[in-house]
């Protein structure tokens, strides 16, 4: 009896003497033990964290930052096709449509300024094929361009008008369902400007049962001419129309001129 009294006596001293705390912060335990006079203290870094640090598992996604579509240029190349549609008024000479047609390629630049809308710069080259049926009858074209030859006794397989076109054009883009992303091709838009063309090359070609000749006229035929147009596109491809509002004969020495309109499709 009396060894177990000094045993409790013997633990109840040293509890009084030694004191004791610890700290837990996530996966690290701060450990301070005071005893007598001397105070230790001991850091442990633990493998598992606390139980009240919430797991990655249930932490909520941050969101995304929204993208910037302020200033955003992109360059695409393009390719197409079109068809001049025939004008039966006495403005312009007669032609066959389905085999009067224009070929084009080049490079659109876009600058957005926004998820609606955008600049536009256009830089291309174009080919154009106008199959006329009676302008060589015509007398002002007679006279001018095939320097009065009477082709009234002939008969004739062919007569066209080609130009090769140096082209650029700006405009606007509005985006009528804006692409999900930027730099996307999704989206559809509707694309408005005016354009100016350099017919870098222009003649007249006339073929016959007995020849081939080929006509070219500075004077008579414009370098320069002007359109405005318009497309219509969604992802890789569009429909355009382009209307030319200047001449494309010089009203003083033919008084009639080629039809206007051009309906076709682009590929980007």
């Amino acid at each position: 009896m009396k060894k177990i009294i000094i045993i409790l006596g013997i633990a109840c001293i040293s509890a009084s003497t030694i004191a004791q705390r610890a700290v837990r912060i996530g996966n690290m335990e701060i450990t301070v033990r005071i005893q007598d006079q001397d105070t230790t203290m001991q850091v442990n870094v633990l493998d598992t964290p606390c139980p009240p640090c919430p797991s990655d598992e249930n932490e909520k996604p941050r969101p995304k930052p929204k993208e910037k579509w302020f200033r955003h240029t992109q360059s695409t190349g393009f390719g197409g096709f079109g068809f001049i549609i025939p004008d039966k008024s006495n403005s312009y000479y007669t032609m066959l449509g389905g085999n009067s047609i224009n070929i084009e390629g080049g490079w659109i630049n876009r600058f957005h300024l926004s998820r609606h809308l955008a600049l536009i710069g256009i830089l291309q080259g174009s080919y154009y094929n106008y199959k006329l049926h009676d302008a060589v009858y015509e007398p002002n074209f007679m006279a001018e361009i095939t320097d009065g030859k009477d082709f009234s006794g002939e008969k004739i397989h062919k007569q066209v008008y080609r130009s090769y076109n140096a082209a650029l054009a700006v405009g606007a883009r509005f985006y009528l369902m804006p692409p999900s992303r930027r730099g996307s091709n999704s989206g559809v838009y509707l694309d408005l400007g005016v354009q100016s063309d350099l017919a870098f090359s222009r003649r007249c070609k006339v073929i016959t049962q007995s020849e081939t000749s080929r006509y070219f006229n500075d004077y008579a035929f414009n370098p320069f001419t002007a359109s405005y147009f318009a497309r219509l596109g969604r992802k890789s491809f569009a429909v355009f129309a382009r209307y030319r509002f200047t001449d494309a004969f010089n009203s003083e020495v033919l008084p009639i001129d080629l039809p206007p309109l051009t309906i076709g499709l682009h590929f980007f």
